[in-house]
């Protein structure tokens, strides 16, 4: 699959936005969720999926906290802080970073498809010490089933091809690749070469698609 960023940016992202709301909410005294909507609606949760430098590596998490707060009409109290790196919180944010990343999915789409940051923090307990793999469990649970289809086509407009662009560098019809894309029919059990050409074009593996057909 190919993703919105270079995984060299992952380990800043994810401790950037593990420490962002450690500091809001255990320094500043803010509300996890009310925090974490005025982070989606400041435009820098886009910034993250637009892979922005900036905001990827180049801000620590008090200064992304800090600057979601001047966009958001209400300034933070200026205070010094140790970013706590156990805390529920920083975990919540440090975990969303992943599952941002590795899946493919913007913030407030997670958000949006029941990925909450109150339902993730609730995992704290269960999850913090646990492999990041039964944090991508939980997510995919919570998201629904991700379609191989709607994988596909996630790596196709990240790819900046046209359904018939693609179609054109394949060889396959574009019938085909729409009725993959709607899962009108099964990438899990297409014809080796297609999904071979598919994924050789996309630049992404055969089980980031087959998985979820």
């Amino acid at each position: 699959m190919t993703r919105a960023y270079d995984i060299a940016y992952l380990d800043d992202a994810m401790t950037s936005l593990g420490a962002m709301l450690d500091y809001a909410v255990n320094t500043c005294g803010e509300d996890l969720s009310l925090f974490y909507a005025r982070f989606l609606g400041s435009g820098i949760a886009n910034s993250f999926s637009r892979a922005n430098p900036k905001y990827l590596a180049g801000m620590s998490g008090i200064e992304l906290a800090t600057l979601v707060a001047a966009r958001t009409g209400e300034a933070l109290p200026e205070k010094d802080a140790l970013i706590d790196i156990g805390s529920p919180e920083y975990w919540t944010g440090w975990t969303l970073a992943y599952l941002s990343w590795y899946l493919n999915i913007d913030f407030g789409t997670m958000q949006s498809r029941g990925l909450t940051i109150q339902s993730l923090r609730e995992r704290y307990t269960v999850l913090h010490e646990a492999d990041l793999s039964k944090a991508i469990q939980f997510a995919i649970k919570r998201l629904g089933k991700i379609s191989g289809g709607e994988l596909l086509k996630r790596a196709r407009k990240n790819a900046r091809l046209t359904q018939q662009q693609l179609s054109d560098i394949t060889g396959i019809p574009i019938t085909v690749i729409r009725s993959y894309e709607q899962n009108q029919r099964s990438l899990k059990n297409a014809e080796t070469e297609n999904v071979l050409n598919i994924c050789r074009v996309l630049g992404c593996r055969i089980d980031d698609i087959r998985t979820y057909s």
